[in-house]
């Protein structure tokens, strides 16, 4: 299978490029170290089933769902901070997913995006640290939704044939928002039962890793 057809080939990031969507969960688990852990364990279940949403929506749950707190800016930055200085060191130890750099050069003639849950600021000065941002047209992220960064990359690329790789509902849901084409990568999914499901029901395309779209 290959995406030859294709123009323009968007990413998600967790889960797709690096292997880090277990390491991203308990990188909250530490911002929240403070917290009783019954709370901080239900909400990490939470963030699982709901991976590849914004944090700072996901911050604001944690506050008025599962604390049941009044939201304060004040504790809503310090999750924010705590969580990001978290992702920043683990970013520094996961690895790529299986076959990530071979498809990267396998469609370096192709526009690449990335449009991640993740902070944009974050995952620019992470690509450039890992010696990747030189490969994509843009790298985006949260605070805005996904559907938004899709839209984006639509609005400059029109009439160009576009996909979204991704591992999670949210990844699915921004494609069909902006009516294009969804590939599910599996390996490294925490909803695998669920994008499964989605799957058998919107007859999208299911790959293990990116190697699978080289051949």
């Amino acid at each position: 299978m290959n995406l030859n057809s294709y123009d323009v080939i968007i990413l998600d990031c967790d889960g797709v490029v690096f292997d880090s969507n277990l390491l991203k969960v308990e990188a909250f688990k530490k911002a929240l170290k403070h917290y009783p852990p019954s709370i901080v364990e239900e909400f990490s279940q939470y963030f699982q089933q709901n991976f590849g949403t914004s944090r700072y929506y996901l911050a604001k749950i944690f506050i008025q769902n599962f604390l049941k707190k009044d939201f304060t800016e004040k504790l809503y930055q310090q999750i924010l901070n705590d969580y990001g200085e978290n992702c920043i060191l683990l970013y520094k130890e996961t690895e790529f997913t299986n076959n990530f750099k071979s498809f990267l050069q396998y469609y370096k003639n192709k526009k690449l995006y990335i449009a991640s849950g993740g902070d944009e600021n974050e995952l620019n000065e992470v690509f450039k640290m890992q010696n990747i941002h030189h490969y994509f047209d843009k790298i985006m992220g949260s605070p805005r939704k996904k559907t938004e960064l899709i839209n984006e990359v639509l609005m400059k690329n029109t009439g160009k044939k576009t996909i979204m790789i991704g591992d999670a509902k949210s990844d699915f849901l921004a494609s069909q928002d902006n009516n294009i084409d969804f590939i599910y990568m599996r390996q490294y999914s925490l909803v695998k039962d669920t994008m499964e499901k989605l799957s058998q029901e919107y007859n999208f395309n299911i790959i293990n890793n990116l190697g699978d779209l080289s051949e």
